[in-house]
């Protein structure tokens, strides 16, 4: 063969074997694995320093995140950009200068910025949601979101989907209740450009606080923190949506992530694949130490049951075929899954993992109930229950 032709044959041969995109780059830091690490130690997480809430623009090339005064609890954003494939040392953030402000989130397309303002110079405790936007590559001026978005008391932060849909925390419904003080969770989206209503998530109320919320840019699961005893303190929860767009049950996330500390303040990085978040030291009721942690996902995202099937009736010697949904399950960061049924399973059912298919003969009546197991590559497991009634 000739010589050109096989050195051509082998740069095609090289090419295909290689993966077009190459790795993010975290701020050079080496990526972690399944258990959290200080993100930047020295640099952005310094000791002492009470650093919280950090995001990353899509592009991957700008970084930004809050650092709170212990003080008088004022806050200040810092950011760094990359450039020549160096990043350049954090500085603060020029636009939002001299202005108390806290928490802020990257939209998906990278254009604006979500952010925590105090209501006045002297009271940090009360915040509102302001937003920046990207015009050719420049920020405008802040502002404040819309009065359909804001009310009296505390709105703490804020998350933004790719369509525009805004999630928050706010303490509104606790508003002139005395001794109440905790926050629920909250969206509103755009209809002709233009905010509505806020609406409650009620399916992730509870008698404690919801906040620190971080919906994912295709509004497929969404991260907040919750009070959940005085042995874990505060902690990172996650609930996904169905296929009817109803929010499940949130779930504590892997013990492996969160910790007797307060795990707050999360975010996962575009592709999904890691997990930051602010891990507060309180001693002696005295906030001591706030640092951004940041995990890979392989523990975080499990399968869940995204399209179920109603209960089913058979008729008692009668052969039959069920279909399961293909999505059934889905994984936020597998797709593919392993499918078992529980081994109690009637002897006259078969499950065919591959294609999704129950069948059989029923020989007895009764009512069935069965365990279909999903597993992804990390070993996460769930499960979700089909009940079967059999009649003459």
């Amino acid at each position: 063969m000739n010589r050109t032709i096989q050195l051509f044959i082998a740069v095609i041969f090289l090419s295909n074997c290689t993966s077009p995109t190459r790795s993010r780059d975290y701020f050079g830091q080496a990526y972690p694995d399944t258990i959290p690490l200080v993100f930047a130690p020295d640099v952005i997480s310094k000791m002492g320093r009470l650093e919280h809430g950090i995001s990353f623009a899509p592009d991957g090339k700008e970084l930004i995140f809050g650092i709170l005064n212990k003080d008088d609890w004022s806050g200040e954003i810092f950011n760094s950009e990359k450039a020549n494939e160096k990043w350049n040392e954090p500085l603060l953030f020029e636009p939002l200068k001299n202005k108390s402000v806290y928490l802020p989130y990257f939209s998906p397309d990278g254009n604006s910025l979500l952010y925590a303002q105090s209501k006045s110079a002297t009271d940090h405790l009360n915040t509102d949601i302001w937003m920046l936007r990207k015009i050719n590559g420049i920020w405008s001026a802040p502002t404040l979101l819309p009065d359909s978005i804001r009310s009296e008391s505390r709105e703490a932060n804020a998350s933004m989907t790719s369509d525009g849909t805004i999630y928050f925390s706010s303490n509104r419904n606790c508003y002139g209740k005395d001794g109440c003080y905790t926050a629920d969770l909250f969206y509103t989206r755009q209809k002709e450009n233009r905010y509505q209503e806020v609406e409650l998530i009620s399916k992730l109320s509870s008698p404690n606080d919801e906040e620190s919320v971080f919906i994912s840019p295709k509004e497929e699961y969404l991260i907040f923190c919750r009070y959940t005893d005085s042995i874990t303190a505060v902690d990172l929860y996650i609930s996904y949506r169905d296929i009817h767009k109803n929010w499940m049950g949130p779930e504590r996330i892997d013990s492996t992530i969160n910790s007797k500390d307060w795990d707050r303040r999360p975010y996962v990085s575009i592709d999904n694949k890691f997990l930051f978040f602010t891990r507060l030291q309180i001693v002696e009721n005295r906030l001591a130490e706030s640092d951004i942690f940041w995990v890979r996902t392989s523990k975080l995202f499990k399968p869940f049951v995204f399209h179920p099937i109603p209960d089913t009736t058979l008729q008692m010697g009668r052969a039959f075929e069920i279909n399961l949904p293909r999505d059934y399950f889905r994984d936020v960061d597998d797709e593919k899954l392993t499918y078992c049924i529980s081994q109690n399973q009637p002897a006259w059912l078969n499950f065919d993992s591959e294609k999704m298919k129950l069948s059989g003969r029923p020989t007895m009546e009764g009512e069935f109930e069965l365990t279909l197991t999903a597993t992804d590559n990390s070993s996460n497991r769930t499960d979700s229950k089909i009940r079967i009634t059999v009649k003459k």
